[in-house]
């Protein structure tokens, strides 16, 4: 992940880019800001079910975005820093589903599902088939649901 090529494929010119990102890891931390805004958008449901199908359509297209992930992972490696963000979310996440009323357990666990699961797909290791991954996707949105 060049800031050539984002620029290119935001349709920007890379003085316009560095305008609004004036390095590599503001750009990182943009883009990490940003998805952690999605998870914090109202919604309705729990927000369990909120996270997870946010996660889960994310999934739906990891492999196109697996390069900008190991992307990610790379520039995390050398800045630790960027996952603040994250640790805050998760942090947050986990006092919501703490917080909710019904089954937290089965929120912890379908959370921590997807989160796996994402993984997988980041490092294209899944052992599953896509009817079993698809098995697994439906249990974990019933899991979730309020």
């Amino acid at each position: 992940m060049t800031l050539d090529a984002v620029a290119t494929r935001a349709g920007l010119s890379k003085g316009g880019l560095l305008y609004n990102f004036p390095n590599k890891d503001a750009l990182l931390r943009g883009m990490i800001e940003r998805f952690v805004e999605t998870l914090n958008a109202p919604r309705e449901g729990t927000v369990a079910a909120r996270v997870a199908e946010i996660r889960l359509q994310k999934l739906a297209t990891q492999p196109e975005n697996r390069r900008a992930s190991n992307s990610m992972l790379a520039a995390i490696a050398e800045n630790p820093t960027l996952l603040d963000p994250i640790r805050a979310a998760h942090t947050w996440i986990w006092d919501e589903i703490k917080a909710e009323n019904g089954d937290r357990v089965a929120s912890m666990v379908a959370w921590l599902a997807v989160e796996g699961l994402c993984f997988f797909e980041m490092f294209a290791t899944s052992p599953l088939t896509a009817a079993e991954r698809d098995e697994v996707v439906n249990r974990i949105r019933a899991m979730a649901a309020p």
